[in-house]
């Protein structure tokens, strides 16, 4: 068997897109265990544009596949035109995507209504035999517009974090808190950072500080409240700290917490777009809005149980196809 994975991780700026993608992975293992895995980037341009009027073997052996997926992350636009560095596809590069998967994936953007050239290029590109996977309810319908079928699974990211696992996320506090802060311009705000981080200053005494994009930490400088932070920068040393235990995770990062229930700590998160606010409306994650900051402290010090609801039988429909 051949499969084609259109990689969501490779030369992104967010550490985020490594976790969905490490978690969408480890879902089809099964698959990609006893397969031929070729592997091509979204967030970059994979070939020339006259490559593709061309013979040429890595296009053929994509096309050739029994499978392509396309992991996580938000993709899902009404204009592929003014996301195109989020999702590197135009009329030329849209061969090489012909008959793929979406697993896993939601929206960029919500609002005004898809153009001609964007429908153009998905009714292309997604298969049309093959119900695709989508993390919310808003990505189902658009896909579904599309004349193709679809179901909310949720993102990967949540799927191992079943009713046992939330059973050994801690209820009380911890001692120490690795945090997150967004540094991207439209979603900064440095009055509740600010009073974020001083709630933080008041309650812990050893901080840590995950820097999942270039930004972050800049931003974080930026604010003057100095923590004495320790900088985490690789999921590997992420990892690390969470697998230590007797640790909380707070932040605005949305998939640094997702990593971090995976690991059993007790997360935080709080929302600052829409795509927390969905976790939290569809899969019950522990979410604050930033604007209600001042409720933090009280929520810290406080017992909180982890229940996170996973779309079992939608999951299971989905993976089936596969088996």
């Amino acid at each position: 068997m051949q499969i084609t994975l259109f990689d969501t991780a490779i030369g992104t700026s967010n550490v985020g897109d490594e976790i969905i993608l490490k978690s969408a992975e480890e879902h089809i293992d099964f698959l990609l265990n006893k397969s031929y895995v070729i592997r091509f980037a979204t967030h970059l341009s994979n070939f020339h544009w006259f490559q593709y009027l061309r013979r040429n073997f890595k296009i053929e052996a994509a096309n050739n596949c029994d499978f392509k997926f396309i992991l996580g992350t938000n993709l899902l636009t009404n204009n592929m035109i003014r996301t195109r560095y989020q999702w590197y596809i135009d009329i030329f590069s849209k061969k090489l995507y012909k008959n793929s998967i979406m697993y896993g994936v939601g929206r960029t953007d919500y609002s005004g209504t898809i153009d001609i050239y964007t429908k153009h290029i998905y009714d292309y590109i997604l298969r049309k035999d093959i119900i695709h996977s989508v993390r919310d309810d808003e990505s189902k319908i658009f896909i579904e517009s599309l004349n193709r079928k679809a179901v909310n699974t949720g993102c990967p990211t949540l799927w191992k974090l079943n009713q046992e696992h939330c059973f050994g996320i801690p209820k009380k506090r911890s001692k120490k808190v690795v945090i997150s802060l967004s540094g991207y311009d439209d979603q900064v705000n440095k009055e509740k950072d600010i009073a974020f981080l001083k709630i933080i200053k008041k309650n812990y005494n050893e901080i840590y500080f995950w820097v999942q994009t270039l930004v972050d930490r800049q931003y974080y400088e930026s604010l003057g409240i100095n923590l004495n932070v320790k900088y985490v920068y690789s999921l590997h040393d992420f990892s690390k700290l969470l697998n230590n235990g007797n640790i909380d995770y707070i932040g605005t990062r949305l998939h640094g917490g997702i990593y971090a229930l995976q690991h059993k700590i007790r997360s935080i998160v709080l929302a600052i777009d829409n795509r927390a606010r969905g976790f939290k409306k569809t899969n019950n994650i522990v979410c604050l809005e930033r604007d209600d900051i001042d409720l933090l402290n009280d929520m810290i010090n406080s017992d909180f149980e982890t229940k996170i609801n996973i779309p079992e039988k939608e999951i299971n429909k989905w993976l089936s196809q596969f088996e």
